[in-house]
């Protein structure tokens, strides 16, 4: 706190000893049409301005009575000046100040695309910020086919995706894991729920697109924002009360090249202003349906580590309805306002699977019968206010609350909610063309290892003739997989104090406090057939079969025939009254299923509470018309407890515990920006972030296996993971909208978390072998970032229409492992990120060919380089075109994945691949119409 209290009265010694009198001017930008964010408006000889905000408003505070002449500058129009009279102690309100793009010679108003438009807005923003960020506009997102919030971002330098599906699911921010990044709604940080995953990364394939009106992603930390960031912060801004009467609709109808049905999607937009303009509300409400396929398969490793003994062809078919509603109202106070915000957006995927596995260790068939529905479901809402004192301070809070939760639909009933498996076995096959390289099981290996395989070509081994007989497929299994997580951040709440100093110092204090909890339960049951009461267990054959949906272009990209080998099957609806009319002829069989009583489930089932308090202050000084500095400091405080279970397997007991964790993170932060002329920004950032232990890791449940002598655990004691951070960043921007920049950046991590495995004591026996989480040696990151976006008019004036917009990032990091002689790379850590957009927009045409692309990265690590898991390279392209038939009326077209990219893992070496997914073409037709 010493250090806290020394960086505030070392902001203040900075300023003049006297400030100004109280008065200040208040005003907004537009261009006749649309509010303008990002506009710089300041007083003509001094060294005071303000930048318009997300709805084109500005303050000037803190100013002596006088007479003043503003300019007002915003790229891609000329700059306009107007003079203000003030008045000591009184509020000015200008008129709103509309700027017009004029051609040069017949003062004719010049038109504006819509993708210039966005662009105009992303420009400014980021050339106006106080930090490294980029921005983009509702403008920029709705010239993309991307449907969700996730996909709104991966255009951005250095920010990438991970893909669920084929839609966009987690954000990363220069190649590290996306746990090691934010993402925030309007601010704050959002509760994570996710079927397979127990870290704090949020999964937004739920969260609408349509609901976004800017997004900032921060890759240097200011003291204002939550310090949980190594990465960086993706801030999605939802759109606020309207300025003005607004009702816009949009439809679209389309359809996915693998699945049978239509896509349909519907946006609906209405705000106005009420009561002498003084209160201001919007309705935002937005619904796609889309039916869905996958084909996918995956090869499944052997002891050997190269050797496969199982190969699963697995064909996906589903229908996914994503439904999102964003309400927000202002009400505008003498002396500041009053607002409310509800969002809410969830994602339900009725996911029907079938899933032939071909067992080479076993010598047989199983057909896997997969039926359920995913339900992710999130809501929130926001209390805030704005208040002023006098004409140089002012006092914002927000109360609010977020609540996220994962389960599983009605599938097969309502009391068994779950990823439902019903599993039918055909045995002795006899394959063909196996080996056994001294592992005393039958592999297939690719050619990388010897084999007979290609990657893209794995036979499965069937003999000549064969065909799965449903006669012969008897009922193995019905499994029950059942995932809950609910997050809630039941309060957060955060105040902010600004205080205009002087017209060279405007300091900010504030605190923000979360109070956290997570509940996740986890089985994974297997049932089998009583046949000692019931009798033979049935076959196939006992139901009424039918071709799988999407049987005949089965992974047609594969050069091996797959589906003329496959068998009926069975409809999964039928299958689920079949298990909830004869459940009492099943028993669990609990060697099997992983349950928190035989200690196969403790890792996921758990409860924390945790809490989150953080106060900051910082300064940004105005040392002249071009040097800027923002100095402050961050304190945060953690405060974790987590319950979970110990299972002792030679007793065969289960016990509760508990455990408790609170630390301290010292997060400063300096940023110096120095503006050469109106073009040109050199940028230099240092700060300190760290990210939290996951949840997973910090359960204090653990499994003892006697047999093995093993314990497997979490580590509530886990320290938080720290980086100290340096950023440099050059930006140029051209006078008609674009720009060019060029950046370093270097990251020195302290802490991050591993695996280990190490030989210690437990419950009093000596030599266990303990496998948990751990606090590992120090690793770092370094890349280099390039941007440029620019119309085509520089090559020649008839391409003035054209334009590019590119970015490309390239990274390299290095870390120790335990037990691991070499250097490896941060999981995640792709090599190189770019994308590539050529555009055309006339204003009344547009069309825009994008291409994002994601190198190779390692998923986990294994003893070495050739166990390695990566996550492959990816590369996809996707197109828009509107035309504006009238000034209201629009019709567009969306195109995604032409290339039919597939996601691909590997281990160590691509020709050996873990898992290999085609998602096929998917396109909308749509209108909108602005009223």
């Amino acid at each position: 706190m010493k250090k806290h209290l020394l960086t505030v009265a070392t902001l203040l010694a900075l300023s003049p000893l006297s400030s100004y009198a109280a008065s200040k001017i208040v005003g907004s930008v537009n261009d006749g049409k649309h509010q303008l964010s990002g506009a710089t408006v300041r007083i003509q000889g001094q060294t005071l301005s303000a930048v318009t905000d997300y709805q084109g408003r500005f303050e000037l505070p803190s100013l002596e009575s006088g007479q003043y002449t503003l300019v007002v500058t915003y790229l891609g129009y000329p700059e306009k000046t107007l003079e203000v009279t003030v008045v000591d102690g009184k509020l000015t309100q200008v008129a709103p100040i509309v700027l017009v793009n004029q051609a040069s010679e017949i003062e004719e108003v010049v038109s504006i695309g819509r993708i210039v438009r966005g662009e105009m807005a992303a420009a400014n923003n980021q050339k106006n910020a106080s930090n490294i960020r980029n921005i983009i506009s509702a403008d920029g997102i709705g010239k993309l086919p991307d449907r969700n919030a996730a996909e709104a971002v991966q255009r951005i330098p250095g920010v990438s995706i991970e893909r669920d599906q084929g839609e966009g699911r987690f954000v990363a921010v220069r190649g590290l894991p996306s746990q090691w990044s934010s993402a925030s709604i309007n601010g704050n940080r959002l509760p994570t729920a996710e079927e397979e995953t127990t870290s704090r990364a949020t999964a937004f394939d739920f969260f609408p697109s349509e609901l976004i009106e800017f997004v900032e992603v921060s890759k240097a930390i200011t003291p204002d924002m939550e310090g949980d960031a190594i990465g960086g912060n993706v801030n999605f801004v939802t759109k606020k009360a309207a300025d003005d009467f607004l009702l816009k609709a949009s439809v679209a109808a389309g359809q996915n090249e693998l699945a049978d049905g239509t896509n349909y999607s519907a946006n609906l937009v209405y705000g106005d202003r009420l009561l002498n303009d003084k209160l201001g509300f919007i309705v935002n409400a937005t619904a796609w349906k889309r039916e869905w396929a996958t084909d996918n398969y995956e090869p499944r490793r052997g002891n050997d580590g190269i050797g496969i003994y199982r190969l699963e062809l697995r064909d996906y078919t589903g229908t996914r309805e994503t439904y999102g509603l964003n309400g927000s109202m202002e009400y505008q106070l003498d002396n500041g306002s009053l607002s409310a915000s509800a969002l809410y957006g969830t994602l339900r995927d009725d996911e029907t699977h079938y899933k032939h596995r071909m067992r080479f260790d076993k010598d047989r068939v199983e057909l896997q019968h997969i039926r359920n529905e995913l339900i992710t479901e999130m809501k929130g809402f926001e209390f805030a206010g704005e208040h002023d004192f006098g004409f140089d301070k002012s006092l914002n809070w927000q109360v609010a609350s977020y609540e996220n939760e994962f389960r599983y639909g009605d599938k097969p009933n309502a009391d068994d909610h779950s990823y439902f498996v019903v599993r039918f076995d055909q045995k002795n096959v006899g394959y063909v063309g196996l080996e056994d390289r001294d592992t005393g099981k039958n592999y297939a290996y690719n050619t990388v290892d010897g084999g007979q395989d290609p990657w893209n070509a794995i036979s499965n081994h069937l003999p000549s003739g064969f065909a799965m007989d449903p006669t012969k497929s008897k009922l193995s299994w019905v499994e029950l997989y059942k995932v809950y997580v609910n997050e809630k951040d039941r309060v957060v709440a955060n105040v902010d104090f600004d205080w205009q100093y002087s017209q060279q110092l405007a300091l900010k204090f504030g605190a923000k406090y979360r109070d956290k909890v997570r509940s996740a339960d986890f089985s994974d049951e297997f049932y089998s057939w009583n046949s000692d009461v019931y009798g033979d267990a049935p076959t196939l054959a006992d139901f009424a079969l039918s071709d799988q949906p999407g049987r005949k272009d089965y992974l047609s990209e594969a050069s091996f025939d797959y589906q003329s080998q496959f068998s009926q099957v069975a409809n999964t609806d039928t299958l689920a009254k079949f298990w909830t009319a004869n459940r009492e002829k099943f028993v669990l069989d609990p060697s099997e299923s992983a349950l928190v009583s035989n200690g196969g489930a403790l890792g996921r089932n758990f409860d924390v509470n945790e809490t989150h308090t953080s106060v900051y202050s910082m300064g940004t000084y105005q040392l002249d018309s071009q040097w800027e500095i923002l100095a402050g400091l961050r304190l945060t405080h953690t405060e974790t407890e987590v319950k979970g279970f110990t299972y002792l397997a030679d007793t065969n007991e289960v016990t509760a515990n508990a455990s408790s964790n609170d630390y301290w993170s010292v997060l400063p932060a300096l940023h110096v920006t120095y503006r050469a002329d109106d073009s040109t920004n050199y940028r230099l950032a240092l700060t300190r972030t760290f990210a939290r232990p996951d949840f997973g890791s910090l359960t204090p449940g653990g499994s003892y296996l006697e047999q093995d002598n093993q314990l497997i655990s979490g580590n509530p004691s886990l320290s938080p993971t720290y980086s100290n951070n340096l950023d440099l960043m050059y930006e140029y921007y051209f006078d008609r909208v674009g720009l060019f920049s060029a950046g370093i950046f270097y990251k020195d991590i302290q802490d991050p978390i591993f695996q280990a495995t190490r030989v210690g004591e437990y419950n009093g026996k000596q030599g266990v072998t303990l496998i948990r989480p751990e606090n590992g040696d120090s690793a770092w990151l370094a890349g280099i970032e390039l941007a440029f976006n620019r119309s085509l008019e520089f090559v020649d004036e008839s391409l003035s229409d054209f334009g590019i917009m590119t970015n490309a990032t390239f990274m390299d990091s290095e870390m120790t492992i335990p037990e691991r002689a070499d250097k490896v790379a941060i999981p995640r850590q792709a090599n190189a990120l770019y994308n590539f957009t050529l555009y055309y927009d006339n204003n009344r045409f547009a069309a825009r060919l994008a291409v994002n692309h994601k190198g190779a990265y390692i998923e986990e690590h294994g003893s070495d380089k050739n166990t390695d898991s990566y996550y492959g390279a990816n590369t996809s392209i996707d197109f828009t075109t509107s035309y504006q038939l009238s000034d209201n009326a629009q019709v567009y077209l969306e195109l995604n994945n032409l290339s039919n990219e597939p996601l691909k893992y590997y281990l160590g070496n691509e020709d050996r691949p873990l898992q290999v997914e085609y998602y096929g073409v998917r396109g909308m037709l749509g209108f909108s119409y602005e009223f």
